[in-house]
């Protein structure tokens, strides 16, 4: 069987047993590593004699929307989300539930209103279209009046701004010295638009904001001497630090001079796996940030447990 394989459970709900009468669930078979499983938050495991069974026994269970079945000890494991697959591992015998059936997975937080009863604010396990249906821990906010998508951040994401209020003495480039504060933003959450993954870098819902700036997520700015002038200390910078949300930013966003005289980003560090990423920015007056579209955030190769959210089962 390849991997476009579909598996059709049928289970007569009448207790007349009526033609026409019948839950129809369709699985597709994916491949994946045994480490992107974890068989022992299954919500339910036990011998079943082959893939056909337990797919049967997931039918009869209202929160299963996957299944991994082991043909040598013969045991089946059901499971409440979907993990990731890959097409390079050794487990051939995981099954997910396909869309369009009448149990699914919520593609959003809006999903969630539909799917259950009394859904508060909260860590939830979304299937986003944008993430090609992959599972994305997503903070569902407001969900009493209009829900939003957030992604909460476990590290420090600040953003430092330097301009003319800093300046000690008016008009005198490349000081060592400043006029506090500086303003700053550090975001502990960060907005985004669910059908593309795109950063809403002007919500500071769930911020820590020092003066007023007027920064981005993702943007720095530097007002004490020209790009060119490399002994002049710069005090614009960008933390971006994404580890433990199993995304990063986009590696085909470009950062650099977002607007103003002599300016460019200095200092570009972005980290192996793309959960980091640093920059200062050297301008009289500038700012640095991303030059190539918006700041839009993909999987990375991160593992997150799926006990680090709330798992939702739809049914229509």
């Amino acid at each position: 069987m390849n991997l476009i394989a579909k598996l059709l459970v049928l289970l007569f709900t009448s207790t007349t047993m009526s033609p026409g009468n019948t839950n129809e669930i369709y699985f597709t078979k994916t491949i994946t590593r045994l480490d992107l499983v974890e068989p022992s938050l299954g919500i339910w495991s036990g011998p079943r004699f082959g893939t056909s069974q337990c797919s049967f026994t997931c039918l009869q269970e209202p929160q299963c929307v996957s299944l991994l079945f082991n043909e040598t000890t013969k045991l089946c494991y059901l499971f409440n989300v979907i993990f990731d697959g890959d097409e390079s591992g050794d487990v051939e015998s995981y099954w997910v539930i396909n869309n369009g059936n009448t149990r699914f997975v919520p593609a959003s937080c809006i999903d969630l209103l539909s799917c259950a009863e009394n859904t508060s604010d909260g860590e939830y396990w979304i299937y986003p279209i944008a993430a090609n249906g992959r599972r994305t821990k997503i903070f569902c906010h407001d969900m009493a009046t209009g829900p939003s998508h957030f992604i909460t951040l476990k590290n420090t994401n600040s953003f430092i701004e330097h301009d003319d209020s800093n300046w000690e003495i008016i008009w005198q480039p490349c000081r060592s010295n400043l006029k506090p504060p500086l303003k700053e933003v550090e975001f502990t959450k960060i907005k985004i638009r669910i059908e593309d993954m795109v950063v809403n870098g002007t919500d500071y819902t769930f911020t820590f904001v020092t003066g007023s700036p007027t920064i981005k997520y993702g943007e720095t700015a530097d007002c004490n001497g020209e790009q060119f002038w490399d002994h002049c200390p710069h005090f614009g910078h960008a933390m971006i630090d994404t580890k433990g949300t199993g995304l990063i930013v986009d590696p085909t966003v470009v950062f650099g001079k977002v607007w103003g005289f002599e300016t460019r980003a200095t200092d570009f560090l972005r980290s192996a796996d793309g959960s980091e990423i640093s920059f200062s920015c050297a301008g009289w007056c500038g700012g640095c940030g991303p030059v190539s579209g918006p700041i839009k955030l993909v999987h990375s190769v991160e593992f997150i447990s799926a006990t680090d959210a709330q798992p939702i089962v739809c049914h229509k």
